[in-house]
C-alpha cells in the first residue's frame, strides 16, 4: 500500500475550510473572526513544532525525554482546566486539583495498557506511549473541566437548597449529591455516546491514523476498541475524583458551604 504525502502547497489549500469559517462568522456578525485566525496559526504552529520534536525523540529514543514530555503534557492540561472555570478558588489551587484528577484517570487507563495488552520495547517506546498517552490526557483535562464547571456553578446557583440541607443536618456529600450526579453524568455521556456509534457515525482517530499509514484494518480496530474502553475509564475515574476535589474546595472542615467570586 503507497503512501500518500500532502505537500506543503497541498497543506495550503485547507486554508479553504479556515476560511469558510471566518465568512460565517463575518456574514452572521458571530465576531469570531480574529479567534478563528488565531486558533488556525495556533494549531499550524503547535503541531509542527511538536512533530519536529517527536522526530527528534523517536531518533534519540530516550526514557527520561519521553517522561519529560508526557509531565509537560499533564502540566499543560492541567492548566488549562483550571483555566476554563470562572467562578472558583485561586488558579493555583485548582491546578494542584486538577493534575491530581487529570494524573489519576490517565494513570488508571494507561498503566494496566502498557503492562498486558499493548507492551512496546522498551517499555518508553514513543510511538505508543506518546500518542496514547496523549488521547488519554485530552480526555481527563476536558472531563476535569467539566465536572468543575458544573459543580461549582450548581454550587454558586443552587446555593440556598445546599445550605438549606446543611442546615437539616445533611453531610457536605448528601447536601451535594445532586449536583455531583449531574455532573458525572454530563461527563460520561459523551463517552458513552462515542462507544455506541463508534464505526456506524465515524471512523475514530486512532483508528483512521493506522490505516492511513498503511496498517493491518484488523489490527487498526483491536487498538481503537482498546482506546475506546480506556476513554470510558478516563472519564470516570477523572470525573469521581474532580467531583471529589470539587466538594473539598467548596466546604470548609466544618462543613460550611465557601463562596468563591469571579476569577
Amino acid at each position: 500500500m503507497s503512501y500518500v504525502e500532502v505537500s506543503v502547497p497541498r497543506l495550503a489549500i485547507s486554508l479553504v475550510f479556515i476560511a469558510i469559517a471566518v465568512f460565517v462568522s463575518a456574514r452572521l456578525r458571530l465576531g469570531l473572526g480574529s479567534s478563528l485566525a488565531v486558533g488556525a496559526m495556533r494549531a499550524a504552529v503547535q503541531l509542527v513544532a511538536i512533530g519536529y520534536f517527536l522526530v527528534f525523540l523517536f531518533a534519540h529514543d530516550q526514557a527520561w525525554m519521553v517522561l519529560a514530555l508526557l509531565l509537560a503534557m499533564l502540566v499543560v492540561a492541567a492548566i488549562t482546566s483550571a483555566r476554563r472555570l470562572e467562578h472558583g478558588p485561586p488558579a493555583r489551587v485548582l491546578v494542584v486539583y486538577a493534575l491530581a484528577a487529570i494524573g489519576g484517570g490517565a494513570a488508571v487507563a494507561l498503566v494496566p495498557v502498557f503492562c498486558f495488552i499493548v507492551v512496546p520495547h522498551p517499555w518508553f517506546e514513543p510511538r505508543y506511549l506518546v500518542p496514547i498517552s496523549g488521547m488519554m490526557l485530552s480526555s481527563a483535562m476536558n472531563v476535569v473541566a467539566q465536572v468543575f464547571e458544573r459543580i461549582f456553578a450548581s454550587a454558586r446557583t443552587e446555593r440556598a437548597s445546599i445550605e438549606q440541607l446543611l442546615a437539616l443536618g445533611a453531610s457536605s456529600a448528601q447536601a451535594l449529591q445532586m449536583q455531583t450526579r449531574s455532573a458525572l453524568r454530563a461527563a460520561l455521556i459523551p463517552t458513552i455516546n462515542g462507544l455506541v456509534t463508534v464505526g456506524l457515525v465515524a471512523l475514530p482517530g486512532m483508528m483512521t491514523g493506522q490505516i492511513l499509514s498503511g496498517a493491518d484494518p484488523e489490527q487498526a480496530v483491536r487498538y481503537q476498541i482498546v482506546i475506546m474502553y480506556q476513554l470510558v475509564a478516563v472519564a470516570a475515574v477523572s470525573g469521581t475524583l474532580s467531583a471529589l476535589f470539587a466538594r473539598r474546595m467548596l466546604f470548609t472542615a466544618r462543613e460550611q458551604l465557601r463562596e468563591y467570586g469571579a476569577k
